[in-house]
């Protein structure tokens, strides 16, 4: 096979990663317009760490070679988490507007605000993507070293388990740390916001777990049930203090 033959698939691959990209990261601005409980929703199906973590892992699963497969969920969450603060940026403007104490424009600190968290997705992009891709990958093929290494359905269920544990750890992190039935109810408005964000954490903590069901499904895996559970209460465990950290982070800078 020719080095052009091989590059045109790599390039495709990269391509439609991409626009799967800018894809998210549009649902993802739009999701932030809508008010309400269909509002979180709508949020947490577009622009939760389940939702872009999901789309990495397919990527990589749907991707030829494991390198392809890094490659291209590496790219699917950069160019979402670019297009998204593109918009957030040039679009809704949400970062101006605002004013200090003293009567004067926040609009730099708000322009601050947006470059770091553009900063701190794109990292987290560049490290959860390979990842991700790799997993969504060794599950298809049963092999995270070369193949032919190790039993493949355990290679496969070890891989499906860890990524399906991984995208839940935004979900258990958030009920763990902030618990909505133990917050006090202000008014109406705040009740509906509550539901919402139950909701909101309700399907950040099952979803993972239907992905996981369709994975031993679709490839096989129920012999392999314990293996598959202990990885992704492990890498679950794992993820909720990753959340906990990377959030942790973000309100410090």
């Amino acid at each position: 096979m020719t080095d052009a033959a091989v590059q045109g698939p790599r390039r495709t691959h990269l391509v439609v990663a991409a626009a799967a990209g800018v894809a998210l990261g549009l649902f993802a601005f739009v999701a932030d317009a809508v008010a309400g409980v269909v509002g979180q929703i709508l949020i947490t199906l577009t622009s939760s760490g389940f939702a872009w973590g999901l789309a990495a892992f397919l990527a990589g699963r749907w991707a030829a070679t494991g390198n392809r497969a890094m490659a291209g969920a590496s790219a699917l969450l950069v160019t979402a988490t670019l297009f998204y603060y593109l918009l957030v940026l040039a679009v809704s403007r949400r970062w101006s507007g605002g004013t200090l104490e003293d009567g004067s424009s926040a609009d730099l600190l708000g322009l601050r605000s947006v470059a770091v968290m553009t900063a701190l997705w794109l990292t987290g992009s560049l490290v959860a993507g390979p990842i991700l891709g790799k997993l969504g990958h060794a599950v298809r093929t049963g092999a995270v070293e070369p193949a032919g290494s190790g039993d493949k359905a355990t290679t496969s269920a070890l891989a499906a388990g860890a990524g399906c544990g991984l995208l839940s750890g935004e979900g258990w992190h958030s009920v763990i740390l902030t618990p909505p039935w133990q917050v006090a109810v202000v008014d109406a408005g705040h009740a509906e916001f509550l539901r919402g964000v139950l909701i909101g954490q309700l399907i950040m903590i099952v979803l993972p777990i239907v992905v996981l069901a369709w994975l031993a499904t679709a490839h096989r895996l129920w012999r392999t049930m314990p293996v598959l559970l202990a990885a992704a209460a492990s890498s679950g465990a794992l993820s909720a203090v990753l959340w906990h950290l990377l959030r942790t982070a973000a309100h410090n800078l």
